[in-house]
Order: C-alpha cells, then structure tokens, then sequence
C-alpha cells in the first residue's frame, strides 16, 4: 500500500513557513499600531462600514 503524500507547507520540526507581508500590508499594521498606541477604541465592521457611508455622502 502506497503511502499519502504529505504536501503541507509545515517543515518536519512543526515550524511554519513564514508568509510574506505586502507594502500594503505593512501599511496597514503601520497604522494600526498607531491607532491603538493613541488609545482610541478600533471600529467594529458595522461602524466602519457606517463611517464610509456617511463620507460618501458627505456627511463629515
């Protein structure tokens, strides 16, 4: 009996492949950090997605 091909990107000593970061990515976690060193509270999904719809609409 043939054995299955184990494929995954884990090495042998249980370690991950560390995956890459974008620009934008990096960005991103740039500003994050900056956001919650200032202390101010992140916005959940539905108030982020209110804020957007309030600025394209002019609404500041």
């Amino acid at each position: 009996m043939a054995k299955a091909a184990n494929n995954s990107a884990s090495p042998k000593n249980g370690r991950g492949v560390k995956p890459t970061v974008s620009k934008l990515g990096k960005e991103l976690r740039r500003i994050r950090e900056k956001i919650e060193a200032s202390g101010e509270k992140m916005l959940t999904r539905r108030e982020l997605e209110r804020e957007i719809a309030n600025r394209r609409a002019g609404n500041f």
